[in-house]
């Protein structure tokens, strides 16, 4: 129990409890739940004490007295016997200048022997300061210790309009406040008005009213700068959305939207009511391809100035969009995105999430978080359309900010679907390689690669710019009747990539000899690496009776052959038989089926000879005639001579016949030996001579 007395009753109080505690055989009546009392305070300012009889009991009651210190220490101020009467008023004290302390003093019993001290209590005392922009600052103390109010307790601020008389007034509840609460901010949410504040604690016992306090409370002031909480890009149609927090002044009619174009600030919109706090910037032109700057100023109900303008708030700090760019390198693959930074959030950025979509994932995936402005990211799957956005996160609010998004198609350099040799032909000294690519996909080149070693190295011989495909490659530093040549062949793409090498091309060198009589003996190399396989080797020949190639065999698997060219044994044949391999492929996936042919390999046969060693005029055959085949007949020349060294007979045809006649008289020869010289070549341009004698009989 708390008791604040002055001190020339401090003794007298203590000798009673001591007594009424130890001596007195009266019953002592039970100390009061808190608060005992509440004080109310009226609108001129005088004071009411009200008790609940529950709290303070009015059974067996001689007096309640009521004392107050004002300020001179506590004093008595009144009495009251009447055991009816739960209240009490302090008149002709006004109560509106500063808090007053009270408690009740009750005696009980006929002679009021016994007695009871309630709790000091004190007034609320109510202050009103005017902010002159449409606000008031609240204060008030608390009546006792906060702790010993009731916990379901609340403060309750009302208002009113001047009344007359006073107590007449119409007071309506602003809002109630935690116990614990002893200052408010109130906007009057108009420009201007009378009025009067007080604050009340509601319990369940009684309630505390405090003194009222008020004025002409005016809105001189603009109201604060609204702050900005996000500039985004609404992707659903390319708009930039701003939205801000409503302004903290009621009184707010309108928003407006500035915006930082052409290196100034200029007003864009005004947006009314207090509530409407987004705006949509449809000016697409302006942003899409540049960063752009906001900001927003607040203007109130109230005008002030001559002339009166209303009042407005400075702007507030200014945001911007995020512009997202791209750069895309297709040779690497690489897409550098960069952005601007995002700026005024209250604790900054948190991170910049980066998300993206293509063809193959329609929907959004998260790539990376990063606190740079740049990032570097390697396209793995080209030639589908991209998208890539941007979301900033603020530091310590749910506030997310969207970049423009980015599109483009990735693409990457073509890879050539087809890179084939189809054809390694051998004519003459030259070796023909026909390549099939494809054309319209950015090729820079064609490069050849020519092997000596079957494939273990590879030397590039030449390149060919720009090529158009099926292209023809014209090999003539070759000596394909000594050997074999392998080729591979690819191509340099728009990134200057070396790509597609090709299949293996080798070139079927054709070799031979004579074997035997009248027998070639024919060997040739396998032709590689067509995509099927070779379906059949074609071996053809030619001599100068059948100057054009016919087909000799055909076969999918022999890779030699023994010519008999008995056949061939003609009087005029001169025993060079020439022979070329020709390899047909098996039907590829492209839809070629290519012919590749080998060297042509000449076979001269050694000359067959027999000469008559006599001439019978007499006989059935009657002249003398060598019998030569496989010889180049158009170089031929027979000489006869007598033993003395005369020539008497000369033939240079192979039809021509000795008939024992001397030349240029016609007179036949006498019998006897004669010496005679054969003189011939092969086809080849090997020279023969044979001498021999001849016994003439007649």
């Amino acid at each position: 129990m708390t008791k604040y007395l002055n001190s020339s009753n401090n003794f007298t109080i203590f000798f009673s409890l001591v007594y009424l505690l130890f001596f007195s055989n009266n019953s002592f009546y039970t100390q009061c739940n808190s608060p005992c009392f509440c004080l109310q305070v009226d609108e001129i300012g005088e004071v009411y004490i009200v008790w609940d009889t529950l709290n303070i009991t009015n059974v067996n009651l001689f007096e309640h007295q009521f004392y107050a210190d004002t300020g001179g220490g506590f004093v008595l101020i009144g009495t009251e016997s009447n055991p009816l009467v739960n209240s009490f008023n302090f008149q002709n004290y006004f109560a509106g200048n500063n808090a007053s302390s009270y408690f009740i003093k009750s005696l009980y019993g006929s002679s009021g022997s016994n007695f009871y001290f309630s709790d000091t209590i004190s007034t609320i005392f109510f202050d009103l300061v005017n902010l002159f922009d449409g606000r008031v600052a609240l204060s008030w103390n608390h009546p006792i210790a906060v702790n010993s109010l009731p916990s379901n307790s609340q403060y309750i601020i009302e208002n009113s309009s001047p009344s007359n008389p006073p107590t007449s007034a119409i007071w309506n509840q602003v809002v109630s406040l935690p116990i614990d609460s002893l200052n408010y901010i109130d906007n009057i949410s108009i420009c201007s008005s009378w009025l009067n504040y007080r604050v009340r604690i509601s319990s369940s016992s009684c309630d505390f009213v405090s003194n009222l306090d008020g004025g002409f409370i005016e809105d001189q002031q603009a109201p604060d700068a609204p702050v900005i909480d996000l500039v985004s890009q609404d992707t659903s149609n390319n708009h930039l959305f701003i939205d801000w927090s409503p302004s903290i002044a009621q009184d707010v009619m309108a928003y407006i939207v500035f915006k930082f174009s052409n290196g100034s600030w200029n007003p864009l919109d005004t947006i009314f009511g207090v509530q409407n706090t987004s705006f949509y910037d449809t000016t697409t032109t302006t942003f899409q391809n540049d960063i752009v700057k906001y900001s927003i100023a607040a203007m109130d109900s109230c005008s002030s100035g001559n002339p009166p303008q209303f009042n407005t708030s400075s702007a507030g700090d200014e945001h911007n969009n995020i512009l997202l760019n791209q750069q895309y390198e297709q040779c690497t693959g690489e897409v550098l995105l960069s952005f601007n930074e995002y700026i005024n959030w209250p604790f900054g950025v948190s991170r910049y999430k980066i998300y993206f979509k293509n063809d193959a994932n329609i929907n959004w995936q998260l790539l990376d978080s990063t606190n740079s402005l740049n990032y570097s990211y390697i396209i793995q799957q080209g030639n589908m359309n991209y998208s890539f956005i941007v979301i900033a996160e603020s530091d310590s609010l749910s506030i997310n900010s969207l970049s423009n998004i980015v599109e483009f198609y990735a693409n990457q350099p073509p890879i050539p679907q087809s890179s084939y040799i189809s054809q390694v032909q051998v004519h003459s000294d030259t070796i023909f390689v026909k390549y099939i690519g494809d054309n319209g996909i950015g090729i820079k080149s064609l490069n050849i690669y020519r092997s000596l070693d079957n494939g273990i190295s590879f030397e590039m011989i030449d390149f060919e710019s720009n090529p158009v495909f099926p292209y023809t490659y014209y090999d003539l530093d070759v000596n394909p009747s000594e050997r074999s040549y392998l080729y591979q062949m690819s191509v340099t793409d728009s990134c200057l990539n070396e790509v597609a090498f090709s299949n293996f091309g080798q070139s079927i060198f054709l070799d031979g000899n004579y074997e035997d009589y009248l027998i070639n003996n024919l060997v040739w190399s396998p032709y590689q690496n067509w995509e099927n396989g070779v379906e059949s080797y074609k071996l053809s020949t030619f001599n100068n009776l059948n100057p054009t190639f016919e087909l000799l065999i055909e076969s999918d698997t022999l890779l030699n052959y023994l010519h008999d060219f008995t056949i061939f044994l003609e009087p005029l044949f001169d025993g060079n038989i020439c022979y070329q391999i020709s390899a047909i492929e098996n039907l590829s996936s492209l839809g070629s089926s290519g012919i590749s042919t080998s060297n042509i390999k000449c076979l001269q046969s050694e000359p067959i000879i027999f000469i008559p060693n006599a001439l019978d005029l007499n006989g059935i055959v009657n002249y003398w005639k060598p019998i030569i085949k496989m010889i180049d007949f158009s170089d031929y020349k027979v000489s006869i001579y007598s033993r003395h060294g005369e020539l008497i007979a000369l033939l240079d045809n192979i039809d021509q016949v000795w008939d024992g006649r001397i030349m240029n008289s016609g007179n036949l020869a006498s019998m006897g030996v004669y010496v005679y010289q054969v003189e011939f070549k092969n086809p080849s341009g090997k020279y023969f001579h044979k001498k021999g004698q001849i016994t003439l009989i007649r």
